[in-house]
Parts: C-alpha cells; structure tokens; sequence
C-alpha cells in the first residue's frame, strides 16, 4: 500500500467514484461529529482572511481505499474514511444550493462536478455511492430535489449545515469552497492490486477503532459469499429487513447476534462474539452462510417481539397473554432469557419449516413458569448472577433434545434447580411478600409495578355478578398514567401521626414500604401525603379493583397494613405458582429437619431450638430470638466490623434504643420478621463480617 498526504480537490477532481462496500456501517455521524468539522472549517476560514502568508493545512484523518480499473472512470471502494468523505460531500451540495441562490454560476458548475461525473447516468453520475440504506437521502441531495422519503442522518446533516451556512451570512461562498478543497486534507492510502479490502477492514476497526461488532459481523458473512452481486441481493433479502426490525441500532444488533449464538447452550461474554463466529464459520461454504443469514433474519423477528411485545398483534386469548407476559418478564429480568425465548418462539412459529412443535397454550406454560421463578427469586431476594447459567442449562437441554422443550420439561426443570438456582416454595414467597419490603426508593422499583399491575388485572379479569368490568389492560397508554402510592405516605402529616396512634414511628417504619401499603391509581402528585379520607375518595374515582375495598376501611394502621400484605401475598401465590408437573413426585421434607438449616425449605411447623456461632450454642424457641442471638454474637465477638452490619441494614438500626424492642450496644434493632427472612439476614450478617456461613447451625424441633 502507498499513503500519501492529498486534500479534498485531490479527492474529487476528475471523474472519480468512491463506493462505500455493503459491510461497512451507514452514516452514523451526529451533530458532535458535525460540530468539530464546522469549528475547523471556520478556524480555517479566519486564518485564510486574516494573513497573506500560506497557513497549514488541517488533517481530517485518513481514508482507505483499493482501486477498481474501469474505462474513462477511476473507481475506489472505501474501507476507511466514508463518515469524512460523505460529510464533506453534503457541505459541498449546501455550498452549490446557496451558490445557485446568489446566481454565482462558475462556483456552482464547479461543485457539481465534484459531486457528479458527467456524462455519466445512473449510479455511474455519482462522485459517492453510500451503503443501500443510504442512498436515496444522498441521492437527492445530489440531484438537487432535496424530497426526502424518511428522516436519516444524511439528512439531519444537510439541516444542519444548511442551517449553518444560513446564519452565516458574511463567509464568502468562494473563499469557503477554497477552504475545504484546499486547507483540509487527509491521509490518503490505496491498497495495491491483491490486498484483501475485508482483513484491512477488520484490522482497522476491530484492533481499535470503536465498531460495533455487529458491523465487523456484517463484513465477515458478506465477504464469505460467492460475488459482490448476490451479497447485495441477500443483504437486501435478510440483513436489512434485520436492521429495521431492531431499529438500526447497532448495539440492539450486535446484543441479538450475541443471544442468537447462545441458544445452542453456549455462553458468550460481551465483547467475544464475533471472535467465535469468526473462528466458528471462517471455513463455512456460501450455502452454509447463506442458511446462517436466513436463519437469522427470522429470529430478529422473534427477538423483536420479545423486546418490544404489542398486545394488539395478538389474535387469540392466548396469544394476547403469552405477550403480555414477555412485557413481564422483559421488564425485570435484563433480557437474560432472551437465548431460550429464541428457541421457544421458533417452535411455536407454524410459518417456519421447523416450527409448529408448540401450541401456543404450551407456549403460555412456558412463560408463566419462567415468569413466576423471575418474580419469586426477586421478591426473595435471591442473586440475580445465576440467570445465565440457568438460561443456558434450559438451551442445552433443548439443544441436546428436539431444539425446544414441552411445557411440562421446562417445568420439570425449573423445579429440579438446586441451590443456588432454586425456586422458592410457596412459604418463602409469602413469607417475603409480608414482612420484606417490595418498594425500595432510589430505584425504578419495576419489581413492584409489575405485581401490582399484574394483581390489578387478576381482580379486574374476575366475574362481578350482573355488572361487567373491564380488564386492567397492560399495554393501554393509560398505563403510563398509574403511579406507585404509598397509602400510609413516607411523609407523615399530623393527621396520620394522630392517625397511626401512639407507636406511630415504629408503624412508619416497619410498614411503609411493605406490599400491603402499597397501590396503583392515576398519576396525582397532590395525593401522595394526602389524609386517608381524601386518599379514599380519590381511590373511589380511579376505577382500580385494587382499591375497591378501601372505601368500607376506616383506620390504616399496624394491624390493616399487615392484613392486605397477607391477602395480596396469597394472591400472588395464585398468579405466580410454583413450576410444578402433576406426574413428577417430589420428595417431601420431613416435619423435623436434618442438620443445619442453612438451606432448602422451612416447614410451617418448624420451630427453633438450638443455635450454634462459632461453637457457642444458643437455646432459641422463637424466630426472633434467632436473628437477635446472631447479632449480639457479631457484636461481642468483631465489634470493629458490626459497622458493615449497621451500613447493610440502615432502616433496621436505630440510635436511639427505645425505637425497637430488641438492643445490641447502643444500638436497638427490628427483629420481629418471617423465618426466611431472619434465616437470610443471619447468613448475611456472617459473611459481611468475612466469617464462613458454616459456623452458624440452626436446629429445629
């Protein structure tokens, strides 16, 4: 290869052409690009007008290109450079408008010419000829029509020069085609005859330059088809139709190619992807290929409808629910099923050739399964690091089969996971439903919306007698209005103070993030610390079953908060149960535990009897004692570390020693909670003093 220093008359003088190739990425410049282009061209421009002396050029960077022979035309395919010499294309079409609107003929004629060769026709006229999804805009501006089919960024950057041409009325239009054609120049590189233009490519970006890797991707399939022509005709067939469907974002792309990749049961770290299909595919035949891109253009449609579900492409109940439930999980789970989905969706889909295995009840299992381990790890606080795993244990085992799994093999699956992948039981659930808290500020707080949307349209989907209800619709824009209301508000007026009665601090604090004081209601930020009559009088007007029974309450204390978590808890029991399949029997626990209860279920009937810390035993017979028998050991025994404890659980601790009932020090603390909880805390409270958990035993009777 040869590099050499040329300016922009050196790029676009004569009868040229430079073509970007179909495994580059579209224009992706914005205004930040655009600005620092216009700030040098000014900076240029005041130099030419305020010396007589030469001034120095300005570098642009470099562009890269191998030469295609062709008669009476020199023809380049750019590998690197297209974002340059494209802005700097569009500059010089606004400077030819304004030229051609001032009636300054010689410098119009003469940018045109950079732009077009004549008298070529067809896409041989044009000086540049971008990716496919660009070329009507650039098209257009070349030919001076300036009607654009759809908004691109070819077009926000003709706006934006325009724009900046037009407040700038004293440049000179000649001195300002000066600057650029002369004063801005680059590092021109042409590859010799036989330089492979894909290697240069990936060398160029992949070592370096931030690509995403879904265009380094797009370069690597292309370059694998037989010729120039049939990749343009499948590029047209199945990558583009891919792009629109995922937004044309490039990262959106890259992470579907990632998830794609992973469905045969294989993780892949972000970052890696197109290294393993780099060394997965490099010795791939053109039908393999061409079998890869078709498969993937399909599932792009899959994954779109698990990222973006619309309740209204649903035609049947159970199509309208399997979506709505890809809404659910989409929203808390970080789209880490996204790989299984993948498969899944294939094998409900009749229009594909391998599809049609699953009916879309099947489906729907699938999903409520999936849906009901999301929300009952989450609501018990479970690690969120093991959902990869668990996804790609799911994709081995669909791979390792059929391609998918039944309804009744997922189940079967999800309820077979061990610690640290298992499904809370129904007590677990219930016990964190009631005494944990579901709110948490600071945060999105997704968790809480989707139980509470979800419950409102359980109730709202239930027969009430002779007078019809219209369901709760999730995807209706009136959706967007609900907010999260505390009924008990976090600030307190005097009215609730007076309200809440004596205890009313410790009632505040227990309680006021807690599932059973809080509801959805149309958005009203008057009504968030509003008295309790006034709360009911606007729960009245918004229409919710959630809050159809408030108005017949007439106090909201201690005693109602902790009734309607226990209620709505065991509604959440219904709506999200347990991945179980009738004919798989599964072992039992006995009613009196073996060993340590580090792990595994709590039976109801279990009650506390010995705890033993580092070899010291306690004699415990309720549950509180236990997490109150934990702490004060941590305190005796790493008293410079129980900080760590406090920092953990602020809303837990107190100063001031009469706030709760239990006391460690100076400090008094909230001990009155469920067993799994207080089993959680205690195991936490180990290791956050760096302590193995093995050194806490708790036997039952």
């Amino acid at each position: 290869m040869k590099a050499t220093k040329a300016s922009v008359w050196d790029l676009y003088n004569g009868a040229k052409q430079y073509k970007v190739p179909l495994f580059q990425r579209p224009y992706v410049w914005s205004r930040q690009q655009w600005e620092q282009l216009w700030s040098d061209i000014r900076e240029q421009y005041q130099l030419m007008s305020g010396q007589d002396t030469k001034h120095p050029a300005r570098f642009l960077g470099s562009v890269v290109v191998v030469r295609e022979y062709e008669k009476n035309l020199d023809k380049y395919v750019i590998i690197d450079g297209q974002q340059r010499i494209t802005t700097i294309s569009i500059i010089l079409a606004v400077i030819r408008a304004f030229a051609r609107e001032k009636g300054l003929t010689e410098l119009y004629n003469q940018i045109s010419d950079f732009l077009k060769n004549a008298p070529k026709s067809g896409e041989g006229q044009y000086v540049v000829i971008p990716t496919r999804v660009d070329k009507n805009a650039l098209y257009h501006i070349f030919d001076e029509d300036y009607v654009f089919d759809q908004d691109s960024r070819i077009v926000e950057c003709f706006d934006y020069f325009w724009w900046q041409l037009d407040r700038s009325t004293e440049m000179d239009l000649n001195a300002l085609q000066q600057v650029i054609t002369e004063d801005l120049c680059v590092v021109y590189i042409e590859l010799d005859e036989g330089e492979n233009p894909n290697q240069v490519f990936e060398a160029l970006n992949y070592r370096g330059v931030p690509l995403e890797e879904s265009d380094l991707i797009r370069n690597f399939f292309f370059a694998h088809l037989e010729n120039q022509e049939i990749a343009e005709a499948q590029y047209d067939l199945y990558w583009k139709p891919m792009e629109e469907r995922l937004l044309n974002d490039q990262v959106l792309i890259s992470s579907f190619i990632r998830h794609y990749c992973m469905k045969e049961g294989r993780f892949i770290r972000h970052g890696e992807i197109f290294e393993k299909i780099r060394k997965r595919f490099q010795n791939a035949s053109p039908d393999e290929v061409l079998y890869l891109l078709k498969d993937m253009s399909r599932s792009s449609e899959y994954y779109r409808r698990i990222l973006f579900p619309d309740s209204e492409e649903g035609t049947s109940r159970e199509r309208k629910e399997i979506l709505k439930s890809l809404f659910r999980i989409w929203r808390i789970s970080n789209n880490t099923p996204a790989p299984f989905f993948l498969l899944l969706l294939a094998a409900n889909d009749t229009d594909n050739e391998n599809g049609g295995k699953l009916s879309d009840q099947e489906v729907f299992e699938v999903l409520s399964c999936i849906e009901s381990y999301f929300i009952r790890r989450m609501v018990c606080g479970r690690p969120d690091t093991v959902y990869e795993d668990v996804f790609e244990i799911l994709c081995r085992a669909a791979s390792d089969g059929n391609g998918y799994l039944s309804a009744d093999e997922t189940k079967s699956l999800i309820a077979s996971l061990q610690p640290p992948f298992d499904l809370p039981d129904d007590d677990e659930f219930t016990d964190h439903l009631r005494y944990s808290d579901l709110y948490h500020p600071e945060t999105e707080n997704e968790l809480a919306f989707v139980i509470l949307e979800r419950l409102e349209e359980f109730f709202s989907s239930q027969p009430r007698g002779l007078e019809p209800v219209a369901s709760y619709a999730l995807f209706e824009d009136e959706s967007e209005d609900l907010m999260i209301d505390h009924i008990m508000p976090e600030s307190l007026s005097d009215h609730w103070i007076e309200h809440l009665g004596s205890d009313w601090s410790s009632v505040h604090t227990d309680f006021l993030h807690r599932l059973g004081n809080l509801t959805l209601t149309q958005e009203n930020s008057s009504i968030k610390n509003g008295a309790f009559e006034d709360k009911k009088a606007w729960y009245a007007l918004d229409n919710l079953m959630l809050n159809a029974g408030m108005k017949n309450i007439r106090f909201w204390r201690r005693y109602q908060i902790d009734q309607r978590s226990g209620v709505l808890a065991a509604f959440c029991v219904k709506i999200w149960p347990r991945c179980e399949v009738p004919e798989i029997e599964i072992a039992k626990p006995s009613v009196v535990p073996a060993g340590c209860m580090r792990s595994g279920e709590i039976p109801k009937q279990a009650r506390p009897s010995n705890l033993n810390i580092a070899g010291t035993v306690y004699p415990v017979k309720f549950w509180y004692q236990v997490l109150e028998n934990t702490i004060r050991a941590i305190y005796e025994k790493e008293p410079q570390k129980f900080e760590r404890v406090v920092r953990e659980y602020p809303g837990y601790f107190s100063d001031d020693p009469a706030r709760y009932k239990s006391n460690v020090g100076t400090y008094s603390f909230k001990s009155r909670f469920g067993r799994y909880q207080i089993r959680d805390m205690c195991l936490n409270i180990i290791k956050l003093v760096g302590w193995n958990e093995e050194v806490w035993c708790l036997t039952c009777e």
